[in-house]
């Protein structure tokens, strides 16, 4: 005995069913990766600042943790390092300039000598400093070479101030602000400590 199948199509309201459920995972599935879009380019942009910021941070702490003695050679040809002789009351200096000469807030430019052990004529005078917005790091050479470095674009309230628990060690406080994204910002607040003696830091009232 022959068995007779029926074969059933589909009706217009289950097709039309179907094409919705359908457009409506495919939308789903849209917005998904729309949301994610926008969160990867989001932690990007983070991520770049953040980099920036660290980046402003390791220079100046890299800096600061390279202030050495200077070494002199006096009239008999002796090597010794400045400030270290009696009555010698010279050391290398770190300069804070109070330029607003409020001392609560610190000062607003600090200036510095690096040298070398190896070569006495060796010494760059570095500033940092802000100017139009630009976080400047300036070099001076032994010969009265300036080069100047933009070390953030877009920066704000720069102070430098001494640790009056620490004599060695200096606080660092600099709003920097997201060149792409003006609305965002972040106030850095960290402080470095110098890696030897005589030198010094001092803060200076009034700004020659």
């Amino acid at each position: 005995m022959n068995t007779i199948r029926c074969k059933k199509g589909f009706t217009l309201l289950e097709l039309s069913v179907s094409v919705l459920i359908i457009a409506v995972i495919i939308l789903i599935l849209i917005m998904v990766f729309r949301s994610n879009l926008a969160t990867f380019k989001w932690g990007q942009e983070h991520m770049e600042f953040n980099q920036k910021i660290q980046l402003v941070m390791k220079q100046i702490f890299t800096d600061f943790k390279q202030v050495n003695p200077i070494l002199r050679q006096d009239e008999d040809g002796h090597m010794f390092l400045q400030g270290e002789k009696i009555g010698d009351l010279f050391p290398n200096l770190v300069t804070i300039f109070d330029k607003d000469k409020n001392p609560e807030n610190g000062g607003e430019e600090v200036a510095f000598f690096l040298t070398t052990f190896t070569n006495m004529n060796k010494r760059d005078h570095v500033r940092y400093f802000i100017d139009k917005n630009e976080l400047i790091r300036q070099k001076t050479d032994h010969d009265g070479n300036v080069k100047r470095s933009v070390i953030a674009e877009k920066a704000s309230d720069l102070y430098f101030s001494e640790d009056p628990g620490d004599i060695r060690q200096i606080k660092i406080k600099v709003t920097l602000t997201d060149p792409k994204k003006s609305e965002r910002s972040e106030k850095i607040d960290f402080a470095v400590r110098l890696e030897t003696d005589l030198v010094c830091v001092k803060t200076v009232r009034e700004y020659d």
